[in-house]
């Protein structure tokens, strides 16, 4: 039986509280903004279509190296604001918080690291010579791009997932994703129908996409902030909150789709190479939300082979033994649950029946939560196979495209199957996003307690599916219409 005793979601947190410490802080700070600068610069170097390397000029050098140090600073100044009780200008007085590393946060690192290490090297065996090196070089670069279409897609998709309860307590948030969605379908429409625009309009949409979209994202949030009344300050409210993978999924690909369409890479080719290895970061991913406790599965009953217990604040820990006071999430999700559950059996239901206890007066007086399915290791695993079975494919793959659409498809799959196990009702269900727009009729068609009530992972996985599906027939069809060779004139002649 799985429990979580030695559940750490705090390893340790930093304080900076006193004058001897912060200048570590800062040293810091200035190393991040160093770092992301000198990225910047050095990869500048474009490649064209047939893969020569076009060095950049001093001044695209030093450009980029701007863009890239701006992002540093502004991560930095949130750092420090959230560190220590400074004024951060724009920002105002800090939240003196220190800096806490959380589990979940350094295994989420830990897989991100893994999978560009892994892309890293599967370029270099996948092109030749010099681009290979290159390409190598470009996975580095993809990463920084990725990690933010990541990041901004996963956090905007749990906003529209959450969209009612957004609207009521941060609505300019809420309409910031809006505006956010409507500049990254014009931008999207540009690059995709770029051949009918001038040459230099074309070719500026294209190198400046990505830093338009951040303008535009920044720029609504500050906008939306002075329309409903709150502060720059209100920008830290905006960290906060939950992540969706399948956003994170999404906006890490249109981060690559257009990384590939400026630097002439086939993305099919890319995707070939670097979809096993989301599998891989994915893996180290669910080991992180098992250690927060979120993403957590159903009850189960006492006498369940499989079994995990999620701490409350007054029971966790340090890495020291200290006293961490950060309950799980599932745990402070569930203090709020006013269902009813029967502890025998692990079912819950909508109000009080024989036997059943309500699950918030349960789990507030034993500070932990039920017995629940462990959710995260399910997919951690499944995730793993994937990923091995994957690599071992790409050698007898016949096409581009091929091992990104079995990806696809087998995901859709272990998500599907491990959703069926999944108890946290934050995730969505379509009755509830028919119920937060407003669609209440469509919701009535749709119960809360009919089995097709699907998640809204559920229903992504199943057009997810759908597109594997499509890229391994299309890709088939396309690979059975080429022209055979004819040996038999060389067989006569031999």
């Amino acid at each position: 039986m799985l429990r979580t005793a030695v559940m750490l979601p705090v390893l340790y947190k930093f304080r900076f509280d006193g004058d001897g410490s912060r200048p570590l802080l800062y040293l810091v700070a200035l190393a991040l903004v160093a770092y992301a600068a000198w990225s910047g610069y050095r990869n500048a170097d474009g490649v064209d279509d047939k893969g020569k390397i076009i060095p950049a000029t001093a001044q695209q050098k030093r450009d980029r190296a701007v863009m890239y140090g701006v992002i540093g600073v502004i991560l930095a100044a949130f750092g420090v604001y959230y560190a220590t009780d400074l004024t951060v200008p724009f920002l105002g007085k800090g939240k003196n918080e220190g800096v806490p590393l959380h589990t979940y946060g350094i295994l989420l690192g830990a897989g991100f690291l893994s999978a560009v290490t892994v892309a890293a090297f599967l370029a270099r065996r996948e092109w030749p010579g010099e681009l290979g090196l290159k390409r190598r070089d470009q996975i580095m670069d993809l990463a920084f791009s990725v990690f933010v279409g990541g990041i901004v897609g996963s956090r905007e998709l749990f906003v529209l997932v959450n969209w009612k309860d957004y609207i009521a307590r941060k609505p300019a948030e809420a309409y910031s994703t809006v505006i956010d969605l409507i500049a990254l379908a014009g931008l999207a429409l540009a690059i995709a129908f770029r051949s009918r625009l001038s040459k230099d309009l074309a070719t500026k949409v294209v190198e400046n996409a990505g830093q338009w979209f951040v303008y535009v994202m920044v720029g609504g949030r500050v906008l939306m902030l002075g329309m409903t009344g709150g502060g720059l300050t209100g920008l830290t409210d905006m960290l906060g909150g939950g992540l969706v993978f399948y956003g994170g999924l999404i906006g890490a690909s249109l981060a690559s789709v257009w990384y590939c369409v400026k630097n002439d890479i086939q993305f099919m080719r890319l995707a070939d190479l670097a979809i096993p290895t989301v599998s891989l970061g994915q893996a180290f991913g669910r080991l992180g939300c098992f250690s927060a406790g979120c993403c957590w599965g159903k009850p189960t009953g006492p006498d369940a082979p499989f079994q995990a217990h999620f701490p409350g604040a007054h029971s966790t820990q340090t890495l020291f033994g200290t006293h961490s006071d950060t309950a799980s999430l599932a745990w402070s999700s569930m203090a709020d649950d006013t269902r009813y559950v029967v502890e025998r059996t692990g079912e819950v239901f909508q109000q009080m029946v024989p036997d059943s206890v309500q699950i918030s007066e349960w789990v507030r007086g034993h500070d932990h939560t039920l017995g629940l399915h462990p959710t995260q290791l399910y997919e951690s695993f499944g995730q793993m196979i994937m990923f091995a079975l994957l690599l071992t494919a790409r050698r007898w793959r016949k096409f581009h495209g091929q091992i990104f659409g079995m990806w696809l498809m087998g995901y859709a799959v272990l998500r599907t199957s491990v959703e069926l196990f999944r108890g946290d009702r934050e995730r969505g269900t379509l009755n509830g996003l028919l119920k937060s727009n407003g669609l209440d009729a469509l919701a009535s068609v749709v119960p809360d307690t009919a089995w097709y009530n699907i998640s809204i992972s559920q229903f992504i996985s199943i057009v997810m599916f759908s597109l594997g599906a499509s890229i391994i027939i299309i890709g088939l069809r396309y690979r059975a219409a080429q022209p055979k060779a004819d040996l038999t004139a060389l067989t006569a002649a031999a």
